[in-house]
């Protein structure tokens, strides 16, 4: 793989994450233009552009007035159900399961405890399968729900 393709991947990952976080695509791309700002020209590691673009996204969803599932309607039927999770849940599931970023780097990005990670995580995995959407999603991908202690 080249520098090309590691940069070509870190951007679609980014992407993907702030979309994913804000539902919006102009906020996702702003979100990802503020964490190519915050990266050192000369060095583009994926960690660093994902979590400057997760920040950016996080903190331009405050001022968004729509609901993201509008903007959610277009993706496959598993992930529309994001859309409808309280929105530090939705981060928590996103981070960790989507973007398998580490408890502790969730932590930080969050500004929340591991434990209160782990307790979100839980949670949002207990909700989805509950929660109603467009069309419905396999049962296969629902019957496994991990149990949560804590």
């Amino acid at each position: 793989m080249t520098a090309k393709d590691d940069l070509r991947n870190a951007l679609d990952g980014a992407f993907r994450a702030a979309f994913l976080l804000t539902g919006s695509l102009e906020v996702a791309e702003t979100a990802v233009l503020d964490g190519i700002v915050a990266l050192d020209v000369s060095y583009v590691p994926d960690e660093v552009l994902i979590s400057e673009s997760v920040k950016s996204a996080i903190r331009r969803r405050s001022s968004l007035s729509c609901q993201p599932a509008r903007a959610f309607a277009h993706l496959p039927v598993e992930l529309r159900r994001l859309s409808l999770l309280a929105p530090v849940s939705r981060d928590c599931f996103v981070l960790r399961v989507l973007l398998g970023v580490p408890s502790s780097t969730c932590a930080a990005l969050l500004r929340l405890t591991v434990h209160k990670i782990d307790n979100l995580l839980c949670a949002a995995l207990q909700e989805l399968p509950l929660l109603k959407t467009y069309g419905s999603i396999p049962s296969e991908i629902i019957h496994y729900v991990p149990r949560c202690y804590g």
